[in-house]
């Protein structure tokens, strides 16, 4: 059976499921470079179908992520077309006199300067209004209906929360092991977070269904406050808060710590502020940027493990997964994993929306499909490659000017660059699912070497300075750098570690700048055997087991799917090499 999943939200994204197999899926901005691109993810769709080799027709069914979204939603694409001002201004023309003063207004009037006709694919004709939630749903099916030639019955939907909870269900490497699942985010399907448990084999039992968990939105409009831009920069804030002082943060984290509360498995508040913006505006007046960091991620910390705690205690499971925009904040996970009573805690890769289609198309297979076994999700690695001769042809037809150097080149020959100190652009093999580079779309250095942080920053990534990098680190020796009693997953960077002082002398330049904890990205041979491999050669070279990555990216844009999007990269930034397939390009011919 061939199962399609979409998601034509924000974080567009598609994936194809044969037979149980998940064998590609991709997020819509890697294809159109507009970052968290929003809508009908027909590139991704495409490609998808490209790679394993079927047509339209032969799709059996689609799995649409996200019952009810309003038509403002589509017609107002807010998390891809947003400024920083943007946001500001929906808080104070558009949540202000709803909230405050309370006015009946159009969104999509307020915003109508953003209104983009071409992006709205789908039949107006269906839509009263740009509330009418059922009449966009039935538009949404119709153009998915036309487009696959498909019956009534052979396009369902999915709901949201279920879609994470399932996708972290396949993510899971494959044993017979009952799971507490959990999800949170900002909002879906009038939800934000849910708890289920199951197996890998079985439909999941759900425990809770809650709207009152409003983490993520806390955590977006502290984002806000502070002059970043919510649903993109939250990890800025992440990577904020260990800077501040403890001590001199205690006003504002009492502002975050007063308002909501965990009480059994569902939230309650100590003081309910009427709404998650102006409430925390008028309260940390006066309040130092990093301290309002520190709150809000102590508060965020100390929520999801009380939560988490309370789940545990209350079926008896202590094996985790977690899913959803709030399970990326990886210090959160560092704090549950270091709970007694956890014994295992699994985040899969891309757990923000973008995995949603995995998720609603796993729904499909394992709730309505004909076969009843598990699906197969072998790692992240689902989306396009470009091979040695697609490569050569490419770079034969674009450099011809003899403006940079190209030659085939070894690993060991990359591997002398890296050792070198030299910053590569890495693109090999297929790319990688979600947000964090995993050594197929990589900017890669040598974490030794304090300065490559400040190359990176001021040369290519244009990034704030307080922000860390992250190590790719073979497998073999990822107990030489990081702390991980339990056996952590480590594979996709969404956990946090404490480092060793061998991590601290060999890959300094990959840790956090100020508490030294890291973010890996723990390479297996399965995985990703040539990126392991180059990761060898390095570490024969100079001992190190572990180079810096980053994701190949100028700041703001996607992450690269191309030989062509990697070429503009390079060009545009100051990276002094771009290996791709074998081939080598550089800005100064390699001796």
């Amino acid at each position: 059976m061939i199962i399609l999943g979409i998601n034509d939200g924000h974080q567009a994204s598609a994936a194809l499921m044969v037979d149980g197999v998940l064998v590609a899926a991709a997020a819509e901005e890697r294809f159109t470079r507009h970052k968290n691109e929003h809508g009908y993810p027909r590139h991704a769709i495409a490609a998808c179908l490209k790679l394993a080799g079927i047509e339209p027709g032969d799709v059996d069914h689609v799995a649409i992520a996200t019952r009810e979204l309003p038509p403002s939603y589509f017609m107002i694409r807010r998390d891809s077309d947003f400024s920083i001002t943007d946001f500001w201004r929906e808080q104070t023309d558009y949540w202000y006199p709803t909230l405050y003063e309370g006015r009946t207004l159009s969104y999509a009037e307020v915003f109508k300067d953003k209104y983009r006709p071409e992006n709205f694919v789908y039949d107006r004709s269906l839509i009263r209004d740009d509330r009418d939630v059922a009449g966009m749903q039935a538009a949404r099916k119709k153009y998915v209906r036309d487009a696959f030639g498909l019956s009534e019955s052979q396009v369902s939907f999915r709901d949201h929360h279920a879609c994470h909870a399932y996708y972290g269900l396949l993510a899971v490497p494959e044993d017979d092991r009952e799971f507490l699942v959990m999800t949170a985010d900002g909002f879906g399907d009038r939800a934000n977070a849910s708890i289920w448990k199951g197996r890998r084999d079985q439909p999941l039992q759900e425990i809770l269904h809650t709207d009152q968990c409003h983490i993520g939105r806390m955590y977006r409009y502290a984002t806000l406050l502070l002059g970043m831009k919510p649903a993109e920069h939250e990890y800025k804030v992440m990577g904020l808060a260990p800077y501040a002082s403890p001590e001199f943060s205690q006003n504002a984290y009492q502002v975050y710590a007063e308002t909501l509360q965990v009480e059994g498995l569902d939230f309650v508040y100590k003081v309910r502020p009427k709404d998650n913006f102006f409430h925390f505006r008028d309260r940390l007046a006066g309040q130092r940027f990093d301290a309002i960091a520190y709150g809000i991620q102590r508060r965020t910390e100390e929520l999801i493990c009380d939560w988490i705690g309370n789940a545990v205690r209350a079926t008896g499971l202590r094996d985790v997964i977690f899913s959803g925009g709030v399970a990326q904040n990886i210090k959160a996970n560092k704090r549950v994993w270091e709970l007694d009573l956890v014994n295992d805690i699994f985040v899969p890769p891309g757990a923000h929306d973008e995995s949603l289609s995995i998720g609603a198309a796993y729904m499909a297979h394992l709730l309505d499909g004909d076969c009843t076994q598990p699906g197969k999700f072998a790692n992240a690695y689902l989306g396009t490659s470009y091979d040695t001769d697609t490569v050569s042809r490419f770079l034969k037809h674009e450099i011809r000017d003899g403006r940079f150097g190209v030659r085939q080149a070894s690993l060991l020959d990359v591997a002398k660059l890296l050792a070198d100190g030299c910053v590569i652009g890495w693109m090999n093999g297929r790319m990688e699912f979600g947000a964090r580079a995993l050594g197929s779309r990589s900017i890669i250095t040598n974490a030794k070497d304090p300065d490559a942080i400040r190359k990176i920053n001021m040369q290519i990534k244009m990034r704030d300075f307080w922000m860390p990098f992250a190590p790719s680190m073979l497998a073999e020796r990822a107990q030489d750098y990081i702390v991980n009693p339990k056996g952590i997953d480590g594979r996709y960077m969404t956990m946090a570690f404490e480092t060793t002082a061998q991590a601290h002398a060999e890959i300094p330049a990959a840790l956090h700048p100020y508490d030294r904890t890291v973010r890996p990205n723990i390479v297996t041979a399965a995985d990703n055997p040539t990126y392991h491999q180059l990761i060898r050669e390095f570490e024969k070279l100079t001992g190190v087991g572990a180079v810096l990555n980053t994701s190949f990216n100028l700041h703001g844009e996607p992450v690269v799917e191309s030989p062509a999007d990697a070429l503009s990269t390079f060009e545009r930034s100051g990276m002094e090499h771009l290996y791709m397939s074998g081939w080598l390009v550089s800005k100064k011919v390699a001796a």
